[in-house]
């Protein structure tokens, strides 16, 4: 029983995927091509074939692996912005106001 169901099995799985294949590869009808060269005429729409047309996508699963940097603490902090020079001349801080501009008007 185990061996025939198996059996029966493995056959409905293979016409599953076997069946496409089959399919366009038994999908016959006339594909219609000009051969006029120097002539004017008018063509009807024809459309382009869905079964003749149709492409197998391949899809594989591909896992990424996404390494995070573990936070390491800070042995020390200096900050650029707080410059002993600097927090000691705060008294010249005219001194940071640009020139004036003359522009001379027409």
């Amino acid at each position: 029983m185990f061996k025939t169901l198996k059996n029966i099995s493995s056959l409905l799985l293979l016409l599953v995927f076997l069946f496409p294949t089959i399919v366009i590869s038994e999908h016959h009808h006339e594909h219609f091509v000009c051969k006029a060269k120097n002539e004017k005429h008018f063509h009807q729409l024809h459309e382009k074939c869905a079964i003749c047309s149709f492409e197998f996508s391949i899809y594989t699963l591909v896992k990424e692996e996404i390494v995070l940097q573990k936070d390491k603490p800070l042995v020390y902090y200096y900050s650029n912005y707080n410059s002993p020079y600097f927090y000691n001349h705060s008294a010249y801080s005219f001194l940071l106001r640009a020139p004036p501009i003359y522009t001379s008007e027409v």
